[in-house]
């Protein structure tokens, strides 16, 4: 029965998957004014990237997330993970928010999708690093903002789509005080079930999902904003199979809340913030008198301040920020005729604080010095101090080139794991304790920025490099989960590991035809002790080659074609090597881990949008979207459901195997 049991986890985890310029001046003589439209993505590889969600609705996937995939730098690790992984960092190493509150699983239908409903966010911003003010974590920030304006009137965005139906209202409530009401909702099987199920023997697959937004803004003056943020986000996927009388479920949701203050004076700037996030997990598993269940989940109540005080020459930024999390880590609960396990639940309770300071100097009209430290402590069953020192000078030698060297110190106190890098909501989240320390990381970049011919064309050039220490993984597997002695920590390892790479784009901003080129060439080597051996292999995301193609050309006023292009290596996984089956158990020997690499992946998305004429104040259009419209076959895991002696017969399990179509209709007004 084990070797049933260890099936069907194996056949779940794949089946499921579903600024500043040289301030110098000069005289013109002759001023041309040209038709400027906003580029689809303000990519700047020294700060900030700022990407307007109007103009990625134009693109062929709208989500943001997915989006930020074709960045350069930023991987995916298959096609079935919404997931970012930065310049050899994992998804667990980003700090994800909603107007600065974090979130810690933010994607729908197995990164399909991400949690962020289009229609309610204005902007996203990204940073590769994360910056000294922002939070305690390696990677990469993701933030999704909203409008921070009062509407003159009342107003509505509504998207409906095979896949998706969405919408928005926003109205005012006096000339001081807003409202905005966003939700979404899919249910993939009431179009899509053919073509999800066409390939499944004997089993079927049911995948819903659906957010809610709600923001109420106040502006007591011209200077001060008072805002309350909540969002709510819950997944639901069934896996049926009929074979085996067997059924099993996935249950995931988000829920945060915040209260904001902001105040923007002449010279100091102050926000404020107090927020509450939490999510949860729930794999369930029956087969007739049999069940299997693994619930976890993280809660984080938090405070945090931030005042930037603006000098002659210099910005000076300060703050600090005070955490406590109730994390609950995965722990089996098994009934029925396998086992009968009841794993208590291993609540860890913990407290995470920072204070930071930063000077922004400008030295003199070509050389800009960004300076700082974040010291921060933690505890769970002990006190834990770390300081983070962060450095960045950038030297403007013309207002068209800019050069930046970056270096600093990156520690984070919370680590995601799980038995399925799947990018399934089987991972969760573990504290660093007596048993498990802090993960750090040290960074040097060096980036170069050129703009060429009248900066109607951008360049930019970056290297890096990173040392990780303290990388824990999950050395378990599905057979471990039903063994009365389970033990979260005897299935964990601790190891380090390097990234590093080069990072390319060429933008093209101005002009009928816009959009950009990337390329990224990365390694992220990791080496782990096991059996009082090290052991060295590639981290389970990296891949060597990613090029990304994105354009987009507005034929006229009213069509609109867009396109991306995507090839990447395959990434990494450990190939089944023999299998046997004795008895009721299966006995599995694998080669190397990580020795093998799925075949590179390469997707062509389309998407054409139509404007129709306005109907009073009533605007409306229809946008005709493919995924994956050369019909590309890119396997995301592989089905070891055959054996025979010692043959391991595999059959690749892609997530589409043909070209999806969509079409849906946006009404604002």
């Amino acid at each position: 029965m084990k070797r049933i049991f260890l099936s069907l986890l194996s056949l779940c985890a794949i089946s499921l998957y579903a600024q500043s310029d040289s301030l110098s001046t000069r005289s013109i003589d002759e001023l041309v004014v040209e038709e400027v439209r906003q580029p689809l993505v303000r990519y700047n590889m020294l700060g900030k990237t700022y990407w307007s969600i109007e103009t990625m609705n134009a693109m062929p996937m709208s989500d943001p997330l997915r989006n930020i995939q074709l960045l350069p730098g930023v991987h995916a690790n298959s096609e079935n993970t919404g997931g970012v992984f930065v310049q050899g960092c994992d998804n667990s190493h980003n700090y994800t928010t909603i107007n600065g509150t974090p979130v810690y699983y933010p994607m729908h239908l197995l990164g399909f999708f991400s949690t962020f409903n289009s229609s309610y966010f204005k902007d996203l911003t990204f940073n590769k690093n994360m910056r000294l003010v922002t939070a305690n974590r390696l990677g990469a920030e993701v933030g999704m903002e909203t409008a921070d304006t009062i509407p003159d009137k009342l107003g509505v965005d509504v998207d409906l789509g095979m896949m998706t139906a969405q919408g928005m209202v926003s109205m005012p409530l006096g000339s001081k005080l807003s409202l905005s009401v966003a939700g979404r909702y899919s249910d993939v099987n009431a179009i899509y079930d053919g073509m999800m199920n066409m390939l499944l023997e004997n089993q079927r697959i049911a995948y819903r999902f659906y957010d809610i937004n709600m923001g109420v803004l106040y502006k007591p003056t011209e200077w001060d904003d008072v805002s309350i943020e909540y969002f709510e986000g819950s997944d639901y996927a069934n896996l049926d199979i009929f074979t085996y009388m067997i059924n099993s479920r996935l249950h995931w949701g988000n829920h945060n809340a915040s209260l904001r203050w902001s105040h923007q004076g002449d010279r100091l700037m102050l926000n404020h913030a107090v927020y509450y996030t939490a999510y949860r997990s729930v794999f369930d598993m029956l087969q007739t008198d049999s069940r299997i269940c693994l619930p976890a989940s993280i809660q984080t109540l938090g405070a945090k301040s931030e005042q930037r005080y603006m000098a002659d020459y210099c910005l000076l930024t300060y703050g600090g920020e005070v955490m406590r999390h109730v994390i609950a880590p995965q722990a089996p609960q098994i009934t029925g005729s396998y086992a009968t396990t009841n794993m208590p639940r291993q609540v860890q309770e913990a407290t995470e604080g920072a204070v930071y300071m930063q000077a922004d100097i400008m030295l003199n009209h070509a050389v800009q010095l960004v300076g700082g430290l974040r010291l921060s402590g933690f505890y769970n069953t002990r006190w834990q101090m770390v300081g983070d020192p962060r450095l960045t000078l950038r030297y403007h030698p013309s207002s068209l080139t800019t050069w930046q060297l970056t270096a600093g110190s990156y520690t984070q106190y919370l680590h995601q794991v799980g038995f399925s890098s799947n990018g399934l909501p089987t991972e969760f989240w573990i504290s660093s304790d007596n048993g498990v320390a802090p993960q750090y990381a040290r960074k040097v970049s060096l980036a170069l920025q050129q703009e060429l011919a009248d900066r109607r064309y951008r360049i930019s050039v970056e290297t890096y490099f990173a040392r990780l220490c303290n990388q824990v993984e999950y050395k378990g597997n599905a057979l471990g989960l039903i063994n009365e002695e389970y033990d979260l920590n005897e299935n964990l390892v601790v190891g380090n590991g390097y990234n590093y790479g080069v990072d390319l784009m060429l933008q093209k901003n101005v002009g009928h035809l816009t959009g950009w080129v990337s390329y990224s060439w990365a390694r992220a080597p990791r080496s782990f002790v096991q059996n009082h051996e090290r052991v060295a292999y590639p981290s389970v995301h990296n891949r060597e080659h990613d090029l990304n193609v994105v354009l987009n050309w507005k034929l006229d006023d009213r069509w609109n074609l867009s396109a991306t292009y995507i090839y990447a290596t395959g990434t990494p996984y450990t190939e089944v090597k023999h299998a046997y089956i004795l008895g009721e158990n299966a006995i599995v020997s694998y080669e190397k881990h990580n020795s093998s690499r799925y075949q590179a992946l390469t997707r062509l998305d389309l998407a054409l949008n139509y404007q129709l004429p306005r109907v009073g104040e009533m605007s409306h259009s229809v946008k005709l979207a493919v995924y994956n419209a050369t019909f590309a076959k890119n396997p995301i895991s592989y089905n070891y459901n055959n054996f025979r002696g010692n043959i391991v017969y595999k059959r690749p399990v892609c997530l589409f195997s043909t070209a999806v179509p969509s079409v849906s209709y946006l009404v604002q007004f």
